[in-house]
């Protein structure tokens, strides 16, 4: 499994962040690469055969096969070893080969059948191109991709192994052993009505993880569920019997965002400790905490300093009336959001109601750029405005005038104004402009 070293995972963090995705003209889900990047970090990517937008379409039949293909020659003993690895001291991709060797071993042979959205009723599957360096990244994060919500991924996390020796796959450390069994030691302390959320902060709070982000956290919960550790009567996991999407993908209410079995999963179900016992058993918890390895260097993240951060020169203090901001869209584009007045809620929240100005520069804008600038509307021809807190704390978003006297419109102020946080001000951006 080639692994990209801290500084191509870095790159990637910066292509892949939700700003930049687009769907192509062949409706592609694409990701832009910034125009602050440099030749010789396009070099880098290259180099390491990290090249984003590469993608894969394989029809239905052709991706179910390739994935059983793949999972019967997977070694269990190999896949599970890699799991208990993948805890602290493998790479978190490592993490997939079990949960999408249990998708293929599972998966009976079948005909296409569309649900609603398009995916395979049976399966999951989606006829569309799969970008393999996102999945692979995203593998690389967490240890997700694995398959739960398309056959194409657990193929792919399968092929990036299955022709690697013996020997190049992971043993765990006794530290791995210990970490794993403490997690099932966690769980079984649980309160019997605690459910997954629960579940997530108390491995969390333990800090035992390699990267011990919340998605981290959650995916490991969503990989034992997925085979059947963490599994109800009524929802089993994959290594119980197979279970068709359809069924997975029900929930107990909308406000549940992890698939089935996890989605149904309490403390009270407790622990598949059978199946533990025949994929773990012969790994056997250290009698003492080994000592923990240092802090490895969080995967993705972005070193302090990058020329890709410029940083706009911001007024500090609280909103005020004719103040402007400017606002980062994504990293290599900027936009400005102009400040009609100023409210405190009975909550003592402070909120700017906020309007975009008509303007988009690849660096941070300045007091002299936002002079005698217009608003923009939504492509729509319609104004729009948007109450929001946090101007003064979030980033992205840096005062950069002052006293600014508002631009005339000839529409009036909006009926209806939603209300929110100045993250708002990047993310509804896409309302107004083209990118």
């Amino acid at each position: 499994m080639p692994l990209p070293d801290p500084d191509v995972l870095s790159l990637l963090a910066r292509i892949y962040d939700s700003r930049n995705s687009f769907f192509d003209a062949e409706g592609r889900y694409c990701h832009r690469i910034p125009s602050t990047f440099t030749e010789a970090e396009h070099q880098q990517l290259r180099d390491a055969g990290w090249v984003p937008n590469a993608f894969t379409h394989w029809a239905h039949d052709e991706a179910i096969d390739r994935l059983r293909q793949a999972a019967a020659a997977v070694d269990l003993r190999q896949a599970a070893d890699a799991f208990v690895a993948s805890m602290v001291s493998a790479e978190p991709a490592w993490l997939t080969v079990l949960p999408a060797t249990a998708l293929g071993r599972a998966m009976p042979a079948h005909a296409e059948q569309p649900m609603g959205g398009g995916s395979c009723r049976v399966c999951f599957y989606k006829a569309d191109a799969v970008d393999t360096t996102q999945a692979a990244y995203f593998r690389q994060l967490d240890g997700s991709g694995w398959g739960d919500a398309h056959p194409a991924e657990g193929a792919l996390a399968l092929a990036a192994v299955i022709d690697s020796p013996a020997a190049a796959w992971p043993k765990p450390t006794p530290r791995d052993v210990w970490v794993f069994h403490r997690v099932f030691e966690l769980l079984r302390a649980l309160p019997s009505t605690a459910r997954y959320s629960h579940a997530r902060a108390a491995l969390q709070q333990a800090g035992l993880l390699r990267a011990n982000r919340p998605s981290r956290c959650e995916t490991v919960l969503e990989a034992l569920a997925f085979i059947g550790i963490l599994q109800t009567p009524e929802h089993p996991g994959l290594m119980t019997r197979f279970t068709p999407a359809i069924e997975r993908d029900r929930r107990p209410s909308v406000r549940v965002e992890v698939p089935a079995p996890l989605a149904w999963w309490t403390a009270g179900d407790g622990i598949h400790e059978a199946l533990v016992a025949t994929l773990f058993g012969h790994l056997e918890k250290p009698e003492a905490e080994p000592v923990p390895p240092p802090p490895a260097k969080p995967a993705g993240r972005r070193k302090a300093g990058s020329p890709a951060s410029p940083r706009p020169k911001s007024i500090s203090g609280p909103p005020t009336p004719g103040s402007v901001y400017a606002v980062r869209y994504r990293e290599d584009l900027w936009g400005a959001a102009y400040c009609h007045e100023v409210r405190t809620d009975e909550r003592g929240i402070v909120r700017g109601r906020m309007e975009y100005l008509d303007l988009l520069s690849p660096t941070p804008p300045t007091a002299d750029q936002v002079a005698g600038i217009s608003f923009r509307d939504r492509r729509n021809g319609e104004r729009w405005q948007t109450w929001c807190s946090g101007l003064e704390k979030t980033t992205g978003v840096k005062r950069i005038a002052v006293e600014v006297p508002a631009p005339a419109h000839a529409q009036p102020v909006p009926e209806r104004i939603p209300i929110g946080g100045a993250r708002d001000l990047q993310h509804l951006a896409g309302w107004n402009f083209d990118f």
